[in-house]
């Protein structure tokens, strides 16, 4: 939970910077236009000053040394650059700040090669030909400080033009304010920096226009800017900096202002001034804090009021999901009985239309002497199948075998299943020719599927067994091969040619032909029809259960009995994938022929 407040806490303080940003670019344009407008007022007094012999608008008082004619000019390009580096809509013109910037670094730079080697460069010459003399020290000349801050505020402006919003730009911006303001503070306190030396001091107006011109620079570059993005937006830093800091620098500035007056005005005794300026400053430290604690704490008592507020909000809205899950959940549960009820009905239905009962051949002999015996299983993996079998009497003596593996699972492939029941019911008068029937049921379920949109196919074998004739016919439609076992030589035998599967499936081609082929049978003989799902098995390894496999299984179990048979092969497969039931669909059909020819 605290690193929640915490990211939100600084998702908040961001988010405020970003809108004061949005919300004050005018305030902080105006404020960087007055400040360059008054470094340029102050330059242009300096020249007017030096042109008309009026001292006192370059120095302020007469016991202050004057700002340079060169510094005049230098803050005149400075000032100059910056206007044009705010009001510049095309590159050219800020090209041509940046051109100016880099003129004033030159200058500076070139001062302070001057003072550092004593190398008289002339430069000022041309304004001040004979200065005069400020205590040991020339007037209008330029101080060593005021180049080292022409050269801070040159490359400032520089950086600030190409990289606008940079933390380089503001560092070096904030250096330069930072010495007019320490120059501006000797003078607050009645002591001049470098008054009575040999280096030229830096002049009351010359500071004062370093502070307008970095303080125009600091606010072109927006609250986005540094040091400027600490200060903006609610955040509780932001807050604090803006309560504490211009409070406690105006109280350490107005305590040694004060000292010093007091002191040199009405004596004052020290210890009394100290104790008088403590409690002051205590009083004005503990009004600040208050008025602090109010604005954090309000800000704090609105974050945590939202946060209960969301969190009541939250609290609520899981309710009502949680209602309108447990009344989705009730509605699916209902919709899931349903379905289990329809898919209930559904294969009670499809459990009807296979065979309850085989026929007997002859149909009027008595019960265990039918020439052919039959056996079935019939696994489905879901509710509903797409594998189907039929077993019908043709005649007195001959009796068709049909099976058939539909595409998929579910109540799609179940009701393909029940289309191709009703074809061949449709089809009954052709059903002594296998491959006719095949080719017949193919072109009508390509018609149905083709007038529904859907792609579907099933593989299918089709065999007819007469005993009088003593053998039997078949066709093949893609489907498994299925064996023939002798009983009594234990051979075993896919039917067709060679091993796989033969022929086209049904439902893709209409033009696809099936050939019916011929076998001879004897008694003894065992017929055994299935579908893939009975051999498409996997082990735990990997490994699949092959139709060649099958054939080996049913061979080794040969000399049971057919019904024997084959529950031993149903449970050898199992055991081969150690799982209790298929992954797909199975139906196996047995028919063994007890008498023939």
């Amino acid at each position: 939970m605290a690193e929640t407040d915490a990211s939100t806490s600084s998702d908040e303080g961001e988010h405020a910077t970003k809108t004061a940003a949005l919300h004050l670019p005018r305030l902080h344009t105006h404020i960087a236009l007055v400040g360059a407008l008054l470094t340029l007022t102050l330059s242009f007094l300096t020249l007017a000053a030096w042109m008309g012999g009026w001292p006192l608008l370059a120095s302020v008082r007469a016991r202050y040394i004057p700002m340079a004619p060169s510094t005049a000019l230098c803050f005149t390009l400075l000032g100059g650059s910056l206007l044009l580096q705010l009001r510049a809509t095309r590159s050219g013109l800020r090209a041509l700040a940046v051109v100016i910037a880099a003129v004033v670094s030159s200058i500076a730079v070139m001062k302070l090669v001057e003072f550092g080697t004593g190398w008289r460069i002339g430069l000022e010459e041309l304004l001040i030909r004979n200065p005069e003399m400020f205590g040991s020290v020339p007037t209008g000349r330029m101080s060593p400080v005021t180049a080292g801050n022409f050269l801070l505020g040159g490359v400032a402006l520089i950086l600030a033009t190409l990289r606008p919003r940079s933390w380089a730009a503001g560092a070096t911006a904030f250096a330069m304010t930072t010495v007019s303001l320490i120059v501006l503070l000797g003078y607050w306190y009645g002591s001049p920096l470098l008054y009575g030396g040999t280096i030229i001091p830096v002049a009351m107006t010359t500071a004062a226009a370093f502070l307008c011109f970095g303080t125009a620079l600091l606010a072109s570059q927006g609250p986005t800017g540094w040091p400027l993005r600490y200060f903006v937006g609610r955040s509780t830093r932001a807050l604090l900096l803006r309560s504490f800091l211009p409070v406690t620098v105006a109280a350490v500035l107005i305590d040694g202002a004060v000292r010093n007056w007091a002191l040199t005005r009405f004596h004052v005794n020290p210890v009394l001034l100290s104790a008088l300026a403590a409690l002051a400053f205590a009083a004005l430290l503990g009004y600040v804090i208050a008025h602090v604690a109010a604005l954090v704490g309000g800000h704090l008592d609105r974050a945590e009021a939202a946060r209960r507020q969301a969190q009541e909000e939250l609290r609520a809205l899981n309710e009502e999901l949680e209602q309108r899950v447990i009344k989705r959940t009730q509605e699916l549960r209902e919709k899931n009985e349903q379905m289990e009820q329809e898919l209930h009905m559904a294969r009670e239905l499809q459990l009807a239309m296979l065979p309850q009962k085989f026929p007997r051949v002859p149909p009027d002999c008595a019960k265990g002497e039918s020439a052919l015996k039959f056996f079935s299983f019939y696994f489905p993996t879901g509710g509903v199948s797409g594998d189907y079998f039929d077993v019908m009497p043709l005649s007195d003596n001959a009796v068709g075998i049909f099976i058939c593996d539909v595409m998929g699972h579910g109540v799609r492939a179940a009701l393909v299943t029940a289309m191709m029941r009703a074809l061949i019911g449709e089809e009954a008068s052709r059903a002594r020719d296998p491959g006719e029937l095949l080719g017949r049921i193919n072109r009508a379920m390509i018609g149905s599927l083709r007038q529904s949109g859907s792609t579907m196919f099933a593989t299918a074998f089709y065999l007819v067994a007469d005993v009088d004739r003593g053998e039997v016919l078949y066709a093949n439609a893609g489907h498994p091969q299925p064996l023939r076992l002798n009983q009594r030589t234990r051979r075993v035998h896919p039917m067709g040619n060679g091993n796989g599967n033969a022929g086209r499936a049904l439902g893709l081609f209409e033009d696809a032909t099936y050939e019916t082929k011929r076998e001879d049978i004897s008694a003894g003989d065992f017929f055994m029809l299935f579908t893939d799902g009975l051999f498409e098995v996997e082990n735990p390894s990997g490994d699949l259960f092959s139709h060649e496999q099958l054939a080996e299984v049913v061979k080794n179990r040969s000399h049971e009995s057919p019904h024997d048979l084959l529950q031993r092969v149903l449970g050898d497969v199992r055991a081969f994938s150690e799982h209790a039931e298929f992954d797909d669909d199975v139906c196996l059909i047995g028919m063994e022929v007890r008498r023939a020819g």
